[in-house]
Order: structure tokens, then sequence, then C-alpha cells
């Protein structure tokens, strides 16, 4: 009995190194989870926008059409923050993108809302959207720091970075 003892224990940097495998694994899987219900989410964000684009609605002439939606959708997704102002932007987010480059449609579709609200509120020019999308996604920021990065003209600033190559003169 002693032997099937000693055989099944294991020493602390064997079990350190399992435990990190483990939390990697989960933290992994995680992100994974969170990247698919946010692509998941921004498709719905898509689909009740362009409804709502194509019943010509606006915020004057369609509010309380909007509103009785908002408070239907509520009753049955109350967790889905579907109110009045969430739905226009849904409409505006199908406006501003739907006739947008491919590329561009797939950078800010993996983005979580919040950072899609920001970009559509503070950006009109679609490679700019595009850069920042990218940096999102590329550098993990959080809103706050897109917000910065917008703030401080990150993109005015990269573009005007003096290359350090040579490649299309040669």
């Amino acid at each position: 009995k002693k032997n099937k003892m000693a055989a099944t224990q294991i020493d602390k940097a064997d079990y350190s190194e399992m435990l990190q495998q483990a939390l990697t694994e989960i933290r992994v899987a995680r992100n994974v989870v969170a990247k698919q219900i946010t692509s998941t989410t921004n498709s719905v964000y898509w689909n009740l926008g362009k409804l709502l684009f194509e019943k010509q609605l606006e915020e004057g002439y369609g509010s309380g059409v909007v509103k009785q939606l908002s408070i239907d959708l509520k009753t049955e997704f109350p967790d889905m923050g579907l109110s009045p102002r969430n739905l226009w932007d849904m409409k505006r987010f199908y406006e501003r993108y739907y006739q947008a480059d491919e590329k561009l449609r797939r950078s800010v579709a993996v983005l979580p809302w919040r950072h899609n609200l920001l970009l559509i509120n503070k950006l009109k020019d679609d490679n700019q959207v595009e850069f920042y999308a990218n940096e999102v996604i590329t550098k993990a920021w959080s809103r706050d720091l897109l917000l910065n990065a917008i703030k401080m003209d990150t993109y005015k600033q990269v573009q005007q970075q003096v290359k350090s190559h040579n490649f299309d003169q040669t």
C-alpha cells in the first residue's frame, strides 16, 4: 500500500506545471467563448439594425414603434440590453457598415459592442475605423484605451511616421 501512495504522489514542481497547464486551458477556452459570444451578439445587433433600417424607421417618425418594440423584446429577453436607445444604435451600426468594405465589416464584427459604439460616434473615415478596430483586436485594447488612442489621434501619428525601410523604392 505504501508503494501505491508513493507512485501517485507528485512533487511540487510537477504539480505547479500541471496547474499552469490547466489554468491556460481554461483561459484559452474562456477567450474563445467570449469571442464567439461577441461575434454572435454583433450578428444579432446587425440583423436588428437591418430590420429597423428596412422598415425605414427614423428617430422622430418611428420612435413610438421602436419604444414598443423595446418593451416587447425586453419582456422576452430582459437581460439583453434592448432599450430604445440601443435599438437605434443597432440601426446606426447597420447603416454605418452595410455598404462598407468586407474587410472593415469583418474587423468590427468581432469587437465588443461598446467599442463599436465608440467607433461609430467618434470616427467617420473607414480607414481610421479599420485601423483602430485592428489595434483593438491585436493589442486587446479596453474601451478606455481605444478612446485614449482616438483622442491622441494615433491613426494620424502612425500614418506620419517616417518609414525605416526603402521597400517602395527598391
